[in-house]
């Protein structure tokens, strides 16, 4: 499509994304059309009939045939926007998604209702550390602690902090859920994997084929982990302190009873999505 401009070059590639059936065709293609060419949405609004450099088309066909392949658009540019945030990611990372944005507004909520002072946070399964960070971002006196079993994942997470929290108190730890956690903290968030290993197949491509498995699947059940991590809580909140945890929503009943069992945690709530579904279990302790 040499000497085509931005406009054409874009419908020809949102029509060949439709035809491989992806959805959000037309946004994704502008999404790696802006990225290839540098522009800002406005620039590239304002731009659509600019020809585009042959380096900038050759390099935008190079993404767009690894997008025909359902190589996620956030692996291919290596960004995701998350609470406004400017998230960087790899492979070795779960892509951040808008429902976990729960997570982040019930804790920054609970916080500013409780009138905490230098609250402790401890983003659990921190993946590329999106969470932690969008809480610590609106949180100037917080203070933030990431722990993952991935060492690849927390490279990553360390990145982002020190690019876009360079001035807030956060650390990085390898580690086993809240093991690595001297309680009490007033803060717990966590988007633990919770898809059972037999649905992993059937997830979409995008997911299956190139998200890290470590961070999709805990095992057979998928409340493995969740379930484990609720059990540390009892010793690990402060009075006071909460903990959201993002679910599967038909893990909502099994997680939240799990919780309700436990001494000391005086509160256990559902909550629900912009889509209606049970996305993240709320709890605070007595």
């Amino acid at each position: 499509m040499s000497g085509a401009s931005i406009r054409d070059v874009w419908m020809a590639a949102t029509e060949r994304l439709e035809a491989a059936e992806i959805a959000d065709a037309r946004f994704e293609t502008e999404v790696l059309l802006r990225h290839y060419s540098d522009r800002s949405r406005a620039k590239f609004y304002a731009h659509l009939e600019d020809v585009l450099e042959a380096e900038t088309l050759a390099r935008f066909e190079s993404a767009l045939a690894r997008r025909l392949q359902r190589e996620p658009v956030a692996y291919i540019t290596g960004h995701r926007e998350f609470y406004k945030l400017d998230i960087h990611v790899t492979p070795d990372v779960l892509i951040p998604r808008p429902e976990s944005e729960l997570l982040v507004e019930t804790a920054l909520g609970h916080l500013r209702e409780q009138r905490v002072r230098r609250a402790r946070i401890v983003d659990v399964g921190t993946g590329s550390g999106a969470i932690g960070l969008a809480i610590l971002r609106g949180r100037r006196d917080a203070r933030l602690l990431g722990v993952d079993v991935s060492a690849a994942a927390l490279r990553v997470a360390q990145e982002n902090a020190q690019r876009l929290t360079p001035r807030r108190w956060h650390d990085w730890v390898q580690g086993d859920l809240l093991t690595p956690v001297r309680g009490p903290v007033e803060c717990v968030v966590a988007n633990l994997p919770y898809v059972p290993a037999a649905r992993v197949p059937q997830l979409a491509p995008e997911i299956h084929r190139y998200e890290p498995r470590l961070a999709v699947t805990p095992g057979t059940v998928g409340s493995e982990l969740i379930l484990r991590l609720v059990t540390q809580l009892g010793t690990r909140l402060a009075p006071g302190g909460i903990a959201v945890l993002e679910i599967d929503p038909e893990l909502a009943d099994e997680v939240s009873a799990a919780a309700r069992l436990l001494v000391g945690l005086a509160e256990v709530e559902v909550l629900d999505d912009l889509a209606g579904d049970a996305r993240a279990v709320k709890i605070v302790a007595g």
